[in-house]
């Protein structure tokens, strides 16, 4: 009977930090935003590099990717923004960086990037906003 004890009380203890686990993954994070590296990418203020999720922006160093760069800079630099993760995609991408979702103001930054011309959806993966951002497509 104490096995069986040891052995809820385990499962249970592994259950509860999965889910504390969890729940910092995907928990809304405000943070301010440092540096913002091209019309996706930026950096916070705890050294996160942050990737924008279900967003694709031009590549730097071409006139389109530095105005997009440009763009993101005056909308989200040195400002404090909600970042949000995707329940169904990856933490991270292949380079570390953290996939979110970004709200100022309440807006989704990611959305807006694309609404305004400055990106693309980058629809190349499952996320939970593929349907409305590839409406923008």
């Amino acid at each position: 009977m104490d096995k069986k004890i040891f052995d809820f009380t385990f499962e249970l203890v592994c259950l509860i930090c999965v889910g504390i686990i969890l729940i910092y993954l995907f928990e809304n994070r405000d943070t301010k935003v440092t540096r913002v590296i091209d019309g996706d990418t930026f950096i916070t203020n705890r050294g996160d590099r942050v990737r924008l999720i279900g967003v694709d922006a031009p590549e730097l160093p071409t006139l389109e990717g530095i105005e997009s760069k440009m763009y993101l800079d005056k909308l989200i630099d040195d400002k404090v923004v909600i970042l949000k993760g995707d329940e169904i995609s990856n933490n991270k991408d292949k380079y570390g960086r953290l996939l979110r979702y970004v709200y100022l103001d309440k807006k989704d930054v990611n959305l807006h990037m694309i609404k305004s011309g400055y990106a693309k959806p980058y629809l190349y993966f499952n996320f939970q906003k593929l349907n409305q951002y590839k409406h923008y497509d």
